[in-house]
């Protein structure tokens, strides 16, 4: 099992927007939410808000087997409920998951370890 954190600055005035997401997510819309996890081979997730000085922070948790697929399912899918995610994402996100989320490169800057 591999485990996907994403720590994201949220934009400012969109805690509640968010909290409401979650709540929605795990209320009405839950058959669907597990469905699509399912569907997507992610077994936990854990979403959380850290109040900063001057913002917050989001922390999400993703507990999957092969994340690169997941990621692409997660931009390419067609399911209605998948949809709508990617539509509520890129509202709070204020940019488009299936614009970045392919391209998982980045510039490795530091490292350590014995």
């Amino acid at each position: 099992m591999t485990e996907l954190q994403i720590v994201y600055l949220l934009r400012p005035g969109t805690q509640e927007r968010w909290r409401r997401l979650c709540q929605e997510v795990e209320g009405s819309r839950k058959e669907q939410f597990e469905a699509c996890c399912q569907h997507m081979g992610i077994s936990r997730v854990q979403v959380s808000l850290v109040q900063l000085l001057h913002s917050d922070l989001m922390l999400l948790t993703l507990h999957m087997q092969e994340p690169r697929q997941t990621l692409k399912s997660l931009v390419s899918s067609e399911h209605s409920f998948d949809r709508w995610l990617r539509a509520q994402l890129q509202v709070l996100l204020g940019w488009k998951v299936q614009d970045v989320l392919p391209d998982l490169q980045g510039d490795l800057i530091f490292t350590w370890g014995q």
